[in-house]
């Protein structure tokens, strides 16, 4: 679990930061497809990099329930996965659809609206359904302890400021989820690593009992 959290979370900040295409996030559809189609291969790298992202965090959300085994925490998988699919309709249309249309003189109409609703899709994904998953998440933790204490508390305050942006802006720059996931990965795995036995640790020599030297 604690390794796909942090798969999920670093590929998504490589997808979003890569430099080429940093400014475009925020700009009209033309506007974002105009600098893709100069920059392709960067293109093609974040879509698959998020796409990516979403499949790991959807692992390690089903590892994170079991884990907790709440009612609490299937509330929170059952949101994750209708929005992480919403997330995976979105990259899909883009990796087909988009892709084709890179270069051309200029888009056609009936993209210009089908891109406002696949852009819709990964809204309803990271600014509701993500942070609503998340606080049922927080809550499971709370409630079985099975992680510790802070992470429930982080859980929440990330869903606290998707819901913000989202309120704000009508949007959301998802950050706040997978930060919280790069973050819970690594302090998984250095627990794990933590406490994780010495295979080769020398055995403890026995030395005769007293009755023995006594015979």
């Amino acid at each position: 679990m604690g390794v796909l959290s942090l798969v999920s979370g670093a590929c998504f900040v490589a997808g979003v930061v890569n430099p080429p295409l940093l400014r475009t996030w925020g700009d009209s559809v033309p506007q974002s497809v105009a600098v893709a189609a100069a920059h392709r291969t960067a293109w093609f790298t974040s879509a698959w990099l998020i796409t990516l992202s979403i499949a790991a965090a959807v692992a390690a959300v089903e590892l994170l329930t079991r884990v907790l085994d709440s009612d609490a925490a299937r509330v929170g998988r059952s949101l994750y996965l209708v929005g992480a699919a919403l997330g995976l309709a979105s990259t899909a249309y883009d990796l087909a659809v988009t892709s084709t249309l890179l270069g051309t003189a200029a888009l056609p109409g009936w993209y210009l609206g089908t891109a406002q609703w696949a852009a819709g899709l990964s809204t309803a994904y990271f600014a509701l359904l993500a942070p609503a998953s998340l606080t049922a998440f927080g809550v499971a933790i709370f409630r079985t302890r099975a992680l510790p204490r802070w992470t429930a508390a982080m859980f929440l305050t990330a869903a606290l400021l998707l819901f913000a942006q989202y309120a704000a802006f009508r949007g959301a720059l998802p950050f706040p989820q997978f930060l919280a996931f790069i973050v819970l990965g690594a302090a998984l795995l250095v627990r794990a690593r933590t406490n994780k036995p010495i295979a080769n640790r020398a055995r403890p020599v026995r030395l005769p009992s007293s009755r023995w030297w006594r015979a």
